[in-house]
């Protein structure tokens, strides 16, 4: 089951210090990270991407860095280069 598309803003109980990260369930931070993936999918400029991005990416390290969850490796669309 699909959770509803979180409101714009910070999101109540939002972790935005690694102390504060340190407070939520695994499950919370979950919740956080599918609204940050939403907003990442629905930004409409480049600088709410970057934004968007930023704070997937800090909250994804802070779930592997407390429950041992891997991060996806990710890199912002558009900027991947091919090594060959």
């Amino acid at each position: 089951m699909k959770s509803p598309e979180p409101k714009m803003g910070r999101l109540k109980g939002g972790a935005n210090t690694e102390a504060e990260a340190s407070k939520l369930s695994l499950a919370q931070l979950e919740l956080l990270i599918e609204g940050a993936e939403w907003r990442l999918n629905a930004a409409t400029n480049s600088n709410d991407r970057k934004q968007a991005f930023k704070r997937l990416t800090w909250l994804e390290a802070q779930r592997e860095r407390l429950h041992g969850v891997e991060a996806p490796d990710r890199r912002m669309p558009g900027r991947q280069t091919v090594i060959e």
